[in-house]
């Protein structure tokens, strides 16, 4: 079996991570949270949350820069994997990314109190994010176990 042979049976996932980087970009442009509504009773203020490139403009958008800078990364990454990477770390990279886009999702940092819910678009990039997660974790376990194989067999890699 010859190098380029070893190296088809990684052509699915660099197959899924292309259409995960144009979704990715897709959600940027999309407002993760819902907009908070003034309750007439008790006249609360209320707060209307654009997308990340709106909220990054606010004087507490320090978070919503954050997040465009981890989903440019999370994008740039995927993009590259979708090249047939052969090493572990671009998996292994991309699932640090996801986590910390996880993280900052779940926790809504700069979003005040009471927090608001994730919007649709916002439940789509968890998704993305999870199921990008969980895509580089297995991605990167095959790697390793391959590598492990070839290396335990003689093969140069």
């Amino acid at each position: 079996m010859s190098n380029d042979d070893d190296g088809r049976m990684f052509d699915g996932y660099a197959r899924l991570y292309g259409p995960l980087t144009v979704a990715a970009l897709g959600l940027v442009f999309k407002p993760m949270f819902d907009d908070l509504r003034v309750d007439p009773e008790t006249g609360g203020v209320a707060s209307r949350f654009g997308n990340l490139w709106e909220t990054a403009s606010n004087t507490n958008g320090d978070p919503a820069v954050l997040g465009i800078i981890l989903a440019l990364i999370m994008m740039a990454l995927c993009l590259t994997a979708t090249f047939r990477p052969r090493s572990g770390g671009l998996p292994t990279g991309i699932a640090v990314v996801c986590l910390l886009i996880i993280v900052m999702l779940a926790t809504k940092p700069g979003t005040g109190d009471p927090a608001p819910d994730l919007s649709p678009d916002g439940l789509a990039s968890m998704a993305i994010a999870v199921f990008t997660l969980a895509l580089s974790v297995v991605h990167a376990v095959h790697f390793a176990r391959w590598r492990r194989e070839r290396t335990a067999s003689g093969h140069r890699l």
